[in-house]
């Protein structure tokens, strides 16, 4: 299988955005962002990363919520996206890209869009009010260090998903978008790049973190498993995630 997987070091800041959650919704998925042994200066104990699939699909990754007999109504699920390089700089993630999609899926199945969102460039707004986009060097976060060019990290989160799961059932998701074109590259889009850190490393809770990610083509269909160690990078990684949900009544 052809595989040219991209990765690139980041540095960023958890940001929380306001809720519109039923009022027993917790934090019951908690894999975010590193704030430890981050970007180049940290050597070998750097703990952050971004990873995605060029020219093919997109890279996902897993979490199992509650314990085995529970089940849970899945409210959100907040990711972060690391677009860009040092040529290609924006303001907004809708000039990166023209839509994003939230994949969700069991373990022994293809993902399926559950939520997705329409973007325009100069705005981080989108044309689903359930998806908010927030860019976190606005709230006081660094600017990320990808070898040496300073770029931002824009905060995903997908509202009201009301997504029914059995407790202690692994199931994948993925997150990825539409990119324009790259203007001085021709045929090329901008590829979405997911955050993702290296977990006894990062200082931070990783819920789920397996040191391994997932591989899906552009129809969500799975097709293998990705360990970032030894492929581009020098230890395992997981996609950064932080999901919200309750009990289901």
């Amino acid at each position: 299988m052809r595989r040219t997987l991209q990765f690139s070091a980041v540095v960023v800041w958890v940001l929380m955005g306001a809720r519109a959650f039923p009022s027993d919704s917790v934090l019951v998925v908690n894999r975010g962002l590193p704030q430890a042994n981050l970007n180049n200066g940290s050597g070998p104990l750097r703990s952050n990363v971004r990873w995605g699939w060029y020219d093919h699909g997109f890279v996902g990754d897993g979490f199992t919520i509650g314990s085995a007999g529970e089940r849970w109504v899945i409210d959100s699920i907040r990711t972060w996206a690391v677009p860009g390089d040092a040529s290609h700089l924006a303001d907004h993630l809708g000039d990166f890209f023209e839509d994003m999609r939230l994949y969700f899926g069991g373990s022994d199945t293809g993902l399926t869009p559950v939520s997705t969102a329409g973007l325009t460039r100069g705005s981080d707004e989108t044309s689903n009010g359930n998806v908010r986009i927030t860019e976190a060097t606005q709230a006081g976060a660094l600017l990320y260090d990808d070898f040496g060019a300073s770029l931002r990290i824009w905060q995903v989160e997908f509202g009201n998903l009301n997504l029914t799961v059995q407790g202690g059932v692994p199931y994948r998701f993925g997150v990825w978008g539409m990119g324009r074109a790259v203007p001085d590259m021709e045929g090329k889009t901008y590829m979405w790049y997911n955050h993702a850190s290296n977990a006894p490393l990062s200082g931070t809770r990783q819920d789920d973190a397996g040191g391994v990610m997932l591989l899906f083509d552009a129809a969500g269909r799975f097709e293998d498993v990705f360990n970032a160690e030894g492929n581009g990078w020098d230890k395992p990684a997981n996609i950064n995630v932080q999901v919200f949900a309750h009990p289901a009544r």
